[in-house]
């Protein structure tokens, strides 16, 4: 059960709520108060050439989903036409997390998901690298415009050919700034889901000359993790994968701390 801090919030985009709701109920039956602070907001780009590689499913091989939101940008891109993804079905559909696996199956019905016991992008490119053959076909790779070369770079050095997309932007939420200070008042952990997370975060603190040692980090993956390590925040925990279960762990560990 939770100790004295009982109080979290995660911080993270405007995303599904299903899978906000995981989250909250996996903390909530161990005792904690979880509160949800929209950190960012999601712009996506370039949906019609996404469309387009779409339609010339016989050029590729796979797809390679990271987050909620190449999901959603698929969803935007075949919204006039899902057979569009009739040929995209029967390959291997490669996801970080099982998040992003659920909905790429429930929502574009991509019933050959792999990876998503991978917690990160590293992970994620070692079992692409196993599967895949140097002479085959090009990888879909959507993404966004900050995205880490990590995937890109590991598998394109061991021979494997990838085309890159980028599908959306992320940018601060509008509510951040009203927000946060109200969030500091009542909660001791705050989870961090993404780098982009702790950036907007740490402008607002600094911002507004709040100390970010006094707020009890909690990171998703090590890249989160390293991010948190280089804007000045005590990391208590780490997640080492995206999923309710792991976040639960290291948040109890951060509690007794």
């Amino acid at each position: 059960m939770a100790g004295n801090c009982k109080r979290v919030v995660l911080c993270k985009g405007l995303s599904e709520k299903s899978n906000q709701e995981t989250y909250s109920k996996t903390l909530e039956s161990a005792g904690y108060n979880c509160e949800y602070l929209q950190t960012l907001k999601f712009e996506f780009v370039n949906i019609s050439d996404l469309r387009a590689c779409l339609l010339v499913a016989d050029k590729y091989s796979g797809l390679i989903l990271t987050s909620p939101r190449t999901v959603e940008a698929i969803v935007l891109a075949v919204k006039e036409d899902t057979n569009i993804l009739y040929h995209w079905e029967q390959m291997p559909t490669y996801c970080v997390g099982p998040v992003t696996e659920s909905l790429a199956r429930n929502r574009l019905n991509l019933q050959h998901c792999v990876g998503s016991q991978s917690g990160n992008s590293k992970q994620l490119a070692e079992k692409i690298i196993l599967d895949i053959k140097k002479d085959s076909k090009l990888l879909l790779y959507p993404c966004s415009e900050i995205a880490r070369e990590t995937i890109s770079c590991t598998v394109r050095d061991s021979g494997i050919s990838i085309k890159k997309i980028i599908v959306y932007k992320t940018l601060e939420s509008e509510t951040l700034e009203q927000e946060l200070p109200k969030m500091l008042e009542r909660s001791n952990i705050f989870v961090f889901f993404s780098p982009s997370t702790v950036e907007h975060i740490t402008a607002q603190l600094k911002r507004n000359f709040y100390n970010v040692k006094d707020i009890k980090a909690v990171a998703i993956g090590p890249v989160t993790k390293d991010a948190l390590i280089d804007s000045g925040f005590n990391v208590y925990a780490t997640a080492n994968k995206p999923e309710p279960a792991a976040l639960m762990q290291a948040i109890t560990a951060a509690d007794s701390i």
